[in-house]
């Protein structure tokens, strides 16, 4: 009996002391961004805790600023066509991948993972080097084609895991029954991955929308939201910075929140 409840006792401290670990990690995560949107409505050029007033003024100036909506507009005309584009080459890859057998499959793994380990900023220089090779020029459409490069492999990831999760034998069954490659596809494969699918579009638009390296390399003289608040940072501080990287911020919780709903409501469908 002793053994037993010392057992229980045990267990519960070890969950006690994972929560904390967890609680811990999450705030030394949270902390900088929080920081972040308080300084943005803090009413002052330089942050004190100490006088702190209030204030939207700051949002008012990022939203009113045609700098401002400049780089957000261009940061949509990348971030958009990337999602579609590296959700669509990442998902055939996966389903290439998980559902098929051909020479050298490991080796296409290991090759279409590649970019993925590469740190950015060597890849945005490469990718600079290699547009200005061929004369594809600066701007948004090169800054397209060099997010999908690292991008794409993460969606291939992402929808991997989902696919490799599916019993063949429902493929085979639906074989069986008569269904053609389109109706396999499009009654059996797609639904059954479809929580990867959009799980892997949401994170190519988030990794997209905050990208730095690559789109600072490609981007040319048309900036990015990110490029826009490193150059305020480097060559003059201005309090709307905050605001404006806190909109940022306030995108990709949605999309998180978005994530989570959509998980939440598979979950009830599926019991």
């Amino acid at each position: 009996m002793s053994t037993k409840h010392s057992s229980g006792l045990g267990d519960r401290f070890g969950d006690g002391l994972w929560y904390v670990y967890v609680g811990l990690v999450a705030l030394f995560l949270m902390t900088p961004l929080v920081s972040l949107v308080i300084a943005s409505f803090y009413d002052g050029r330089f942050f004190s805790i100490v006088d702190y007033e209030f204030t939207l003024n700051w949002y008012e100036a990022a939203l009113t600023s045609g700098s401002v909506r400049g780089a957000f507009t261009n940061t949509v005309y990348i971030s958009v066509p990337v999602t579609i584009l590296s959700t669509i080459i990442g998902t055939a890859a996966a389903i290439a991948y998980t559902r098929y057998e051909f020479p050298f499959r490991e080796q296409f793994k290991l090759f279409a993972l590649l970019p993925i380990f590469f740190p950015l900023i060597l890849l945005g220089l490469g990718m600079s080097m290699w547009a200005s090779q061929i004369n594809l020029g600066y701007g948004v459409v090169p800054s397209i084609i060099g997010e999908l490069v690292w991008i794409s492999p993460i969606v291939m990831f992402v929808v991997s895991i989902t696919a490799l999760g599916i019993d063949p034998n429902i493929e085979e069954a639906a074989k069986d029954l008569g269904a053609d490659t389109v109706t396999l596809y499009r009654k059996i494969l797609l639904p059954l991955i479809a929580d990867g699918v959009v799980s892997g579009a949401i994170f190519a638009f988030v990794l997209s929308w905050n990208n730095y390296y690559i789109v600072s390399y490609l981007s040319g003289p048309q900036s990015t939201i990110t490029t826009w608040i490193h150059g305020r940072m480097t060559q003059g501080f201005t309090p709307v910075v905050p605001a404006v990287a806190s909109l940022i911020f306030y995108v990709s919780i949605l999309l998180v929140i978005g994530a989570a709903v959509l998980e939440y409501r598979s979950v009830d469908e599926g019991e």
